[in-house]
């Protein structure tokens, strides 16, 4: 359905571009291509000023709840002018060309197979750079879209569950490891509260309002209503986590979150208990689906799961927790 809607909107985008570059060329006695520069920078100058309302947005809440933190502006820039480019590589390419497609995957039965699990208003496409970068070191990979699109959080455990049994079956691995963007991490959590760790190795949430976001109060969705700031839903989660402590405590969890993420926010208190957690600067919040560090920080979780000895593909039929 994202890539319909993307593709859809790509297509209004475009045709907006021609009939404003065709007005300013006929209309205004412009020359053809400075018409069409001046009509493409339109949609692209908008898109920056949504961008920069919201780093705005969360610096403000970042300083309301750290204010010793102050990574300069600088950083802030570079945060802006990364999710630019990360966005519009996002939603106007990787999600139309790669939502129908298989990903990239290895096949090293040494390395840890690896679900990908995307977030809000999203599909598998965002994950593409990352996964050739997990193929190339031989992690067999699998992914899931998350529909419907809008529909509650906990909708999403059974497309979750299938996504992990189909990496199991074809690996025969007992355990994986699974990375998550933004809500991906919350319905990560949705699953094991459901349906039980046994399954997983390692996860590592990208981004995740693992406390909610202020922002989300101006988004439509079920599934937005429950990212809302410590909203019945994320405490109900946390109650049923509580209640089944052993599940989540024997899944090792790495939270890597950027101080300048301008969807999530406030951003510092983004983590979980006892969890690992990773304070990056100077990215956004699409940008920590591409960033290098974030994949080495990522990778790095992975390999620590599979110097443990846990959950190397095994042959035959997946066993329970080694």
């Amino acid at each position: 359905m994202i890539q319909r809607l993307l593709a859809a909107l790509a297509a209004a985008i475009v045709f907006g571009v021609v009939e404003l570059a065709l007005w300013l060329h006929r209309a205004q006695d412009w020359a053809a291509g400075g018409a069409l520069a001046a009509a493409a920078c339109v949609p692209l100058l908008a898109h920056a000023a949504i961008l920069g309302q919201q780093f705005a947005i969360g610096a403000w809440l970042r300083r309301r709840s750290r204010p010793d933190l102050r990574p300069g502006l600088a950083a802030a820039l570079r945060a802006w002018s990364g999710e630019i480019v990360a966005s519009l590589r996002t939603f106007g390419y990787a999600q139309i060309r790669y939502a129908s497609r298989p990903l990239p995957s290895g096949a090293d039965a040494g390395r840890v197979p690896v679900l990908l699990v995307h977030g809000y208003f999203c599909n598998r496409g965002i994950w593409h750079a990352f996964a050739r970068r997990l193929a190339a070191r031989g992690h067999p990979l699998e992914s899931v879209n998350l529909e419907p699109v809008f529909g509650p959080i906990d909708d999403y455990v059974p497309v979750i569950a299938a996504g992990i049994e189909r990496l199991r079956a074809r690996t025969g691995a007992a355990r994986i490891a699974v990375v998550a963007h933004s809500m991906g991490g919350l319905a990560v959590r949705a699953f094991i509260a459901a349906r039980g760790g046994e399954a997983l190795a390692a996860v590592v949430t990208l981004g995740t309002p693992h406390r909610g976001t202020w922002l989300a109060r101006y988004g439509y969705g079920r599934n937005v209503a429950q990212m809302r700031l410590d909203s019945d839903w994320l405490r109900a989660l946390a109650d049923r986590e509580s209640a089944q402590e052993s599940a989540r405590a024997g899944v090792p969890f790495t939270v890597i979150l950027s101080l300048h993420d301008n969807m999530v926010a406030p951003q510092t208190i983004q983590t979980l208990e006892g969890a690992r957690t990773i304070e990056l600067t100077a990215r956004g919040h699409v940008e920590l689906a591409y960033d290098r560090e974030a994949w080495a920080r990522t990778i790095e979780a992975i390999d620590t799961v599979a110097r443990s000895g846990c959950p190397a593909s095994t042959a035959g039929t997946p066993s329970g927790p080694h």
